[in-house]
């Protein structure tokens, strides 16, 4: 009888100690889960992405990615790609796409910079129209 009230007792315990964890978890998806610092300095790597986008990619893609062309709308990669949007930009942007006028850009930006425009390209996903 004992061990029927331990197990009782265990099974209480383990389902407190889930909850208080699943709501833990639930609380550090609906923020960042980044210190103040981290914050900034992601926010410094996005507006740094844009400065390097509107430098580098504006003539193409439009300045701030703003462009009445469709296939050159990258306010749509997520929509477009979904999960595998990171995987197509480097893809795109290391290997180029000649054929459809997307020059390589593998040789001429470092990985930093291709980083820091993507980063500033997941803050601007729209869905698409």
């Amino acid at each position: 009888m004992a061990t029927t009230s331990y197990m009782k007792l265990m099974a209480s315990m383990i389902a407190l100690l889930c909850t208080a964890w699943l709501a833990n978890a639930e609380e550090k998806a609906a923020t960042t889960g980044l210190s103040p610092g981290d914050k900034a300095q992601g926010q410094d790597q996005v507006q740094e992405g844009r400065s390097l986008f509107n430098q580098t990619c504006a003539h193409c893609h439009g300045p701030d990615a703003n462009t009445g062309l469709s296939e050159r709308n990258l306010r749509h990669l997520r929509a477009r790609y979904g999960a595998d949007m990171h995987d197509v930009f480097t893809s795109t942007v290391m290997n180029g796409r000649p054929d459809k006028g997307m020059p390589v850009w593998g040789e001429v930006l470092d990985a930093k910079t291709i980083g820091a425009i993507y980063s500033y390209l997941e803050t601007i996903q729209e869905d698409a129209q």
